[in-house]
């Protein structure tokens, strides 16, 4: 069974295609990853169309060469606006630093952000 959920944390200096090269692909052909703008770039679209058999859609910019339709981009839009509030919802319960001494204390921090946010999106109503 695939799980159709997949994190990749990537410093904030990093370009987004490398946080999108980090994840581990291994999704059903003809599977579909949406993302954002920041993942413009049409080599790396290409490279996933063919060597994983998976349909990369991006948000496009006005000035991208790969235009969409209208009504492919308000699909996409509307798919990704949940995500976009889910991860706006999470991240306001950040404090404005996160110290911590290890990556994977770091890292475990960040988990139980999202384990209470999802404790209590289930839970209080």
């Amino acid at each position: 069974m695939v799980s159709p959920w997949n994190l990749s944390l990537s410093l904030c200096e990093a370009h987004d295609t490398r946080g999108l090269k980090a994840l581990p692909l291994n999704l059903p052909p003809a599977s579909t990853i949406y993302g954002d703008a920041g993942y413009t770039d049409y080599q790396a679209e290409d490279e996933i169309s063919e060597t994983e058999q998976v349909s990369l859609e991006i948000m496009r910019k006005k000035n991208s060469l790969r235009s969409d339709e209208p009504y492919i981009a308000y699909i996409k839009q509307h798919l990704r606006h949940p995500i976009e509030t889910l991860f706006s919802q999470i991240t306001q319960r950040f404090p404005k630093s996160i110290h911590a001494v290890t990556m994977d204390g770091f890292l475990m921090k960040i988990a139980a952000f999202i384990i209470v946010h999802t404790l209590e999106s289930a839970f209080i109503v």
